[in-house]
This record gives C-alpha cells, structure tokens and sequence, in this order.
C-alpha cells in the first residue's frame, strides 16, 4: 500500500517570479542546503515549447527508523525529475514530479504552481511506496513526515530568496 501526500505552499510573489525562482539552480542549490543536504547536484533544461525540466539529486542523513537502516544505510540519495508544462496566461504551470531515493522508496505525483491570493500556492500530491515486507508502511510515514518538513523549510528559503531579490 501507498502512503498518500498533500502539501500546499505558499509563496509572497505571482507564478512567473515563483517559477523563476524555482528553475534557478543557485535557489535549488541553496534550499537544499537549508533542508540537510550534505550534497547536490543540479540540471536545468527548457525545451522549444516553454516546458521545463529540473533535475536534483541531494544526499541527505538517512533519518529512518532502526529497522530500516539496513537497507538504505546512513545516507539516502534522492534524485527528483519536475517536469514542468509551458506557463498558462496567468503565468500558471504543472508539473509530473518523481522522487527516487537510494533505497526501497520513491514518491510519484503532480506538482501546481498557480496565483493565491496576493500571491502564488504549490500544491504538491503524490504517494510514496516502499517495497520492504512489515516496515514499509512506517518508511513511507517518514518520508512523508520528512518531506513535509522539507517543503515547509523550502518556503522559508524562498521567503527570504524572494525577499532577496526585491
């Protein structure tokens, strides 16, 4: 079984600033550096059609529970692929998103970018999968416990990249 994700954030500038900032390898460098990154790499490639795609794997401490540190060690490796569509009028995009981690755990799902408010929300939704007989129900109810520690931590980077910028 798969464990389902939801998590909105919420972002002070309108969707072109956001994706701007979002496709800048140095703001991808630096907030995964704020969340515990020990070590990333980054790929940003557009395509003639407005369509964006970014690419980074972290390493990052393996905070998992005892019985499963035999199968991911004391780092996990987690290579993210976003796709991203060609921007709406509104400045508005989607993204398939996939999450590939050095163990036996991956996250699939949809990433939007679109205008909230005076601002921009990114709602991410997906499910993570751990394919370990008896723990992979509590692996995956950390990832999701993790990663939702980690867009929260994203947001304060970009409150102050954006802020930054101004």
């Amino acid at each position: 079984m798969a464990k389902e994700f939801t998590y909105k954030q919420s972002f002070g500038s309108d969707p072109v600033a956001v994706f701007t900032m979002l496709r800048d390898p140095a703001y991808v460098q630096a907030k995964c550096a704020a969340t515990g990154s020990l070590e990333t790499t980054v790929d940003v490639s557009e395509a003639a059609d407005g369509s964006v795609t970014i690419t980074s794997t972290r390493v990052l401490p393996a905070e998992v529970p005892a019985a499963a540190k035999k199968f991911v060690g004391e780092t996990i490796s987690a290579t993210e692929t976003q796709v991203w569509s060609a921007p709406g009028t509104d400045g508005s995009r989607t993204a398939e998103v996939t999450v590939d981690f050095s163990g036996p755990l991956s996250f699939s799902g949809r990433l939007a970018l679109r205008p909230f408010g005076h601002g921009s929300e990114v709602v991410t939704e997906g499910s993570f999968k751990a394919s370990v007989p008896f723990v992979g129900g509590t692996i995956e109810s950390v990832a999701a416990d993790q990663t939702a520690r980690y867009l929260g931590a994203e947001e304060r980077v970009a409150a102050e990249w954006m802020r930054d910028c101004d």
